[in-house]
């Protein structure tokens, strides 16, 4: 009988686009070809590995998740866990080892650290994996084949487990030697893709820089040596991403521009991408973009580039431990924008030993060298960084669960923290009261009443899933179709009637960002409503910590349900005194041949405008004119 595998990578919240599970393609390959499970060379027991298809787990909610491996009844889950979807991976993996009690979760990834304590004493991890896991994914396979006692694991090195109340950390796995060892995930077809989505291609695993609020490259050599993959591979996947209809390219790579074999794969990547049909790509290390080198990047189709920056403040850099030639940095950048090469420019916000001061030099430094656009990042104090072990020596207090944002530092409040993250976004064209992660509101939410409940927002997600409804009484939900974003549209609605129904399905499914459209003629008060809201259950996940920049205190609010109220463009009610609650839409009938008045919907307030009806190139050039949100 086959041990059964069954592997998850939950999505990120806001763009499940580009949740391709590279990590669980690369584990399936490896074990399927190790001899012996690599380094467990007993007789085998067959393997029978699985991934969850994307279709479902990019897009469902938690019961729908929890029945789904359930059905399958795996005797491994393998997790792959990163800041934005650990919590919501292991309570789905709690709630299926209450049904399958003998089941093995294994989890790696980046969130699997020594020092991250609340995950590692999770009780829905059985085994974590720390650092590369291809190697000791496949030994611990093999001896689970033998035997399902975890003291009988201590030989295999990169493990952490719990032996009763022991914590077992086994000794570290050295990084491969050898990264073409790994077969092709793409290759073998263990991988899917969405025509016109993006195909992630690892380069190398691999950083001569040791910036100490990174994980990339952690442990693995100041050389090359051996760990990149070989040009003829990564020239055969992009060909395979394009067959499948792939659009778009991202090189998972810290720094493209430095390998050995750059200019050859640029000059292959022209030829494949001549008529330029896949958008690349790629991270750079910006005081090497010659004139030379940015041409081969601009040949070979890289249309996006990240160069990172984060900040100019010379103590900073240096307690981070990031060598940055500044002058050079910005000559490389400014060929990049030469060559209309879009280029994504960060500046980090908590970093030790920066200030105020040092923030407004960065932002004053990059309008003098004409870099153009910038984004605004909070400081994440990542497990298993340096930056953590060295947190107290720069006063730095973050949050102790996911994404680990910084709260103050020994040089600045959490109020200066805050107030430099309205003003740099505000300064950068930036929505400074938007939570960064979210979901956004789908613009098509409120349809006409009579159109179908069930709408899915991309022909990729699992056609059983459900995710907008229009409710009338008797309220009621289809909890275990439910997907993880649901628009809930509800005309003239009864609040204490739809306090059980909606309760209930937030319990089924606390990782769900349920939309709530509330039409109104009158909406009740402010505090009727808050009253109300405070009745639902609250399970504080991810969602709700990216929301700790919102309030003057550094405290965590609830993501959902996230209140919309609909009221017609005539009621007289002020945007602002929901601010915080619940954002309002006005809803406005245009009639025919009589032109909006758009100067009206700028000035409303609010959160938008929804005028039914309107086509989605009305309403994008409505948006562009106003500068607001429209619903269709």
């Amino acid at each position: 009988m086959a041990l059964r595998v069954l592997l998850l990578q939950l999505p990120v919240p806001n763009n499940p686009a580009i949740n391709i599970p590279l990590a669980a393609g690369y584990l399936k390959s490896y074990a399927l070809a190790a001899p012996a499970y690599d380094d467990a060379p007993s007789a085998r027991m067959p393997l029978e590995i699985n991934i969850v298809p994307r279709s479902l787990v990019d897009y469902a909610g938690d019961a729908r998740l929890v029945q789904a491996i359930i059905a399958y009844a795996p005797d491994v889950l393998g997790l792959s866990l990163y800041t934005w979807n650990s919590e919501r991976s292991l309570a789905i993996a709690q709630r299926v080892k209450t049904c399958l009690p003998d089941l093995i979760v294994v989890g790696g990834g980046p969130e699997v650290q020594p020092d991250n304590d609340w995950l590692i004493r999770h009780p829905g991890l059985t085994i974590g994996v720390i650092g590369e896991g291809e190697q000791t994914f496949a030994a611990l396979l093999g001896r689970l084949a033998q035997t399902r006692h975890l003291a009988h694991l201590d030989d295999i090195a990169g493990l952490v487990y719990r032996v009763g109340d022991q914590l077992v950390v086994t000794a570290p796995r050295p990084p491969m030697d050898d990264l073409s060892t790994i077969p092709s995930p793409y290759l073998a077809n263990y991988l899917e893709l969405s025509p016109g989505g993006m195909a992630l291609i690892e380069v190398s695993r691999w950083c001569p820089y040791r910036c100490s609020f990174c994980l990339y490259g952690r442990n693995a050599g100041a050389r090359l040596g051996q760990r990149f993959f070989g040009l003829e591979r990564i020239l055969a996947e992009v060909m395979w991403a394009r067959a499948q209809g792939a659009t778009a390219i991202h090189f998972v790579e810290a720094n493209l521009n430095l390998l050995p074999f750059f200019r050859p794969l640029m000059a292959a990547l022209a030829e494949v991408n001549a008529d330029r049909a896949l958008k690349l790509y790629a991270e750079l290390r910006a005081e090497h973009l010659s004139a030379e080198v940015v041409a081969a990047l601009d040949q070979a189709g890289v249309r996006v580039a990240e160069v990172g920056l984060q900040t100019t403040n010379p103590a900073a850099l240096a307690a981070c431990q990031r060598k940055t030639d500044l002058s050079r940095w910005a000559d490389g950048t400014r060929r990049l924008l030469e060559h209309e090469i879009e280029v994504l420019l960060d500046v980090i916000l908590g970093l030790p030993a920066d200030d105020a001061i040092g923030v407004q030099e960065t932002v004053r430094f990059i309008a003098a060298e004409g870099l153009g656009r910038y984004d605004v990042f909070m400081l994440q104090v990542l497990p298993g960084t340096t930056l953590r072990q060295q947190a107290d020596a720069y006063g730095l207090v973050y949050q102790p669960h996911p994404p680990y944002y910084i709260l103050s530092t020994d040089r600045m409040t959490f109020a200066t923290l805050r107030e430099l993250r309205h003003e740099l976004k505000l300064r950068a064209g930036l929505e400074p009261d938007a939570v960064d992660g979210w979901p956004m509101p789908r613009r098509a939410a409120l349809r006409a009443s009579g159109a179908p409940d069930i709408v899915a927002p991309t022909a990729l997600a699992d056609p059983a899933l459900i995710h907008q409804i229009w409710m009338q009484p008797p309220y009621t939900l289809p909890v275990l179709q439910l997907a993880n974003h649901v628009d809930l549209v509800v005309p003239s609605p009864d609040l204490p009637a739809l306090t059980t129904v909606l309760g209930a399905a937030m319990i089924a499914n606390p990782a769900t960002l349920f939309d709530l459209y509330l039409l109104y003629e009158i909406p009740p008060a402010p505090a009727v409503l808050q009253t109300w809201r405070d009745t639902l259950p609250y399970h504080p996940g991810y969602l709700d910590a990216l929301t700790v920049y919102q309030e003057a205190q550094p405290m965590a609010h609830r993501a959902s349900p996230r209140l919309w109220l609909v009221v017609p463009w005539t009621a007289q009610i002020e945007p602002a005194a929901y601010a915080g609650l619940a954002g309002i839409i006005w809803c406005y009938e245009v009639e025919e041949d009589s032109p909006p008045p758009l100067g009206a919907w700028h000035v409303a307030g609010g959160a938008g405008v929804w005028v039914p009806g309107a086509t989605p190139a009305q309403a994008d050039d409505w948006q562009a004119a106003t500068g607001v949100q429209i619903w269709i």
